[in-house]
């Protein structure tokens, strides 16, 4: 009996999905603790490039997806996991952030871009922190060219999207967004944001690419599983 349960558990054992992750290539056992404080969770971060399931996510669905057009990139809020390889795909990449460190200091509100200039808008977690994601909308639309895409990515965690503005201070919003600097909890009505800005709209989700990719490479996160693509 002890004889094969020792061979059960070494076949369990064997059995065990290897991590990879996508973008630096690195394999193991598991990912690493990974994070902010309120949302820490196991198996989540890679220990080399410091990916975490969003960022591993949006470069499988982008290395997947032939419609992007890398000519002229513009990187919103540029995330270190991912800038180094999207700059290396990018003819003319340029990134962008109001107070973080980017190549040029704009807001998302007020681009100082020429109409239909760029054909690939990137910006992942930056429009829950907007109070006027409309405007930035439309102006992602005004840069965009005829037939160039955004990659967008938010936290999700219902249908519908909730907003309350009269919660002003970072107590406030961290009780009701669960980030003092979120001004929303976005929905998937998201979609109907930016369709009415013009766009069409393509959503990727991380369960779509089966079981065996999505542990392998650790793709999905409660809040974290959509990549939306909107075309103009």
């Amino acid at each position: 009996m002890k004889r094969a349960i020792r061979k059960a558990l070494r076949l369990l054992s064997g059995a065990q999905t290897q991590r990879t992750c996508p973008i630096c290539r690195w394999s193991g056992g598991k990912f690493t603790w990974g994070g902010p404080p309120n949302k820490r969770r196991f198996d989540a971060r890679c220990p080399k490039c410091g990916s975490l399931e969003r960022h591993r996510l949006a470069y499988y669905v982008a290395s997947h997806c032939v419609s992007l057009d890398y000519s002229r990139v513009l990187h919103v809020a540029p995330e270190k996991e991912l800038s180094k390889w999207l700059r290396s795909q990018s003819a003319d990449y340029l990134s962008i952030d109001l107070y973080a460190p980017a190549m040029a200091k704009m807001d998302i509100t007020r681009l100082e871009l020429d109409d239909s200039s760029q054909s690939l808008i990137w910006m992942s977690h930056v429009l829950e922190h907007i109070v006027d994601d409309r405007k930035a909308i439309s102006e992602i639309h005004r840069v965009l060219r005829p037939g160039g895409k955004a990659f967008i990515q938010v936290p999700v965690w219902r249908l519908e999207t909730h907003e309350d503005f009269s919660k002003t201070t970072p107590e406030e919003r961290n009780r009701e967004f669960y980030q003092p600097d979120h001004v929303r909890l976005y929905g998937l009505d998201i979609v109907k944001r930016f369709e009415a800005s013009g766009f069409t709209s393509s959503v990727f989700r991380a369960q779509q690419f089966g079981p065996d990719i999505l542990l392998r490479h650790g793709l999905s996160f409660a809040s974290t599983n959509e990549v939306f693509l909107f075309g103009k």
